[in-house]
């Protein structure tokens, strides 16, 4: 939401109000004094959670502190049941409801805030008009509150590095406070239950008392990371007659839901092996479907990253986005990743002109099968 001179007006605030009430540097952190610690985390759900892995570090660096996640509404019921954190604190989204959203941080009161993400113009503020007296980010270059940012001055934190994987990147703050990593894995902790009671629901809509199954998450927010729809419709073809007793499970968003409902209604007497679930599964819902699957295959999408964290085989297709550099990271099972180069230099992403045969085209249905074919055989 744009309010009309809303960025100008909050800077001058800030400002002003710093000039009286400074942060405190870094080099005076001591970790043993931080009892309340806000985590930021407002961004895209595959960055929200490539971003868990510092969960686990700062829990056991803080034993007793109450720590608690400002994030986005849609993500938050995936982190309600998460052992490391305390509660969460929902975002409702840029200037939205923001002074009663400072208020509530305000009687919180944290210590410290560790924005791990937050792209929207009003978290640092947020995390100041808090009373946080630390505020550490990275990188601490980009923003023009960088006068509340304890870690200002640290050189190696002004920029994020770009040849590592995202999840190095985020790490890179535990350093910053005098943290050591615990782990590089994401992981989602499911409310206890529910993978049995959506388990259910699914088993009673397939119509298969095992409740085998796999999920394709053909669509994503951009356009030029999705695999042509032809190309989908072959894959799950060649799926049904090879593997007639292990239907697909079609996830995304309730505005992906007409694409999808035209793919299944393309295969004809075929179409009892496909089954749209878009738009009927809450996040949560969507991560214990996931997490009982056979098999996710999708683009790189928040949806692949879920898929992978709650411990579900998945193949992720890549070609104008590199999985070396934002792939899926599993504990248990190594992901299958299909990679192809980009066909543009530079990358037009968003812009591209050539969507929907795009370099995804490269990407051959026989390689995909083959990578899914081994995880749906009973």
């Amino acid at each position: 939401m744009n309010i009309p001179f809303a960025d100008s007006l909050l800077y001058a605030c800030v400002r002003h109000r710093s000039r009286r009430v400074a942060v405190a540097p870094i080099a005076a952190l001591r970790l043993d004094q931080c009892r309340r610690v806000l985590l930021a985390l407002t961004t895209g759900l595959g960055d929200a959670i490539l971003s868990t892995p510092v969960f686990p570090a700062l829990r056991r660096a803080l034993p007793g502190a109450d720590m608690r996640l400002l994030c986005r509404a849609a993500w938050a019921p995936l982190f309600a049941s998460d052992p490391d954190l305390s509660g969460v604190i929902v975002y409702p989204g840029k200037y939205r409801r923001f002074f009663p959203l400072v208020s509530e941080l305000r009687r919180f009161g944290p210590d410290i805030a560790v924005v791990l993400h937050g792209n929207d113009p009003d978290i640092l503020p947020l995390a100041y008009l808090a009373g946080s007296r630390f505020i550490v980010r990275i990188p601490t270059a980009g923003t023009r509150y960088g006068f509340v940012l304890s870690n200002l001055d640290r050189t190696q934190d002004r920029a994020t590095l770009a040849d590592v994987h995202y999840i190095e990147n985020r790490l890179r703050i535990l350093d910053t406070l005098g943290i050591a990593p615990v782990s590089r894995t994401p992981r989602i902790h499911l409310e206890p239950g529910l993978r049995e009671r959506v388990g259910s629901r699914i088993a009673t809509r397939i119509g298969t008392p095992s409740a085998r199954y796999w999920v394709l998450h053909a669509l994503a927010a951009d356009a030029y990371k999705v695999w042509p729809l032809e190309k989908t419709r072959k894959l799950i073809e060649l799926a049904a007659q090879r593997h007639p007793k292990t239907p697909v499970i079609l996830t995304g968003s309730r505005a992906d839901r007409p694409a999808l409902e035209r793919l299944r209604a393309g295969f004809g007497a075929r179409q009892g092996m496909a089954h749209v679930f878009a738009g009927e599964l809450d996040i949560a819902e969507t991560a214990a479907c996931l997490a009982g699957a056979a098999c996710v295959v999708a683009p790189d999408t928040g949806v692949l990253h879920l898929a992978a964290a709650v411990g579900a085989p998945v193949v992720g297709l890549y070609a104008p986005t590199f999985a070396s550099l934002v792939g899926p990271r599993a504990a248990a099972r190594l992901p299958a990743i299909i990679q192809k180069p980009q066909t543009c230099n530079p990358c037009l992403d968003k812009r591209c002109p050539y969507t929907p045969k795009n370099c995804m085209d490269q990407i051959g249905v026989d390689e995909v099968f083959a990578a899914l074919s081994p995880l749906l055989a009973p």
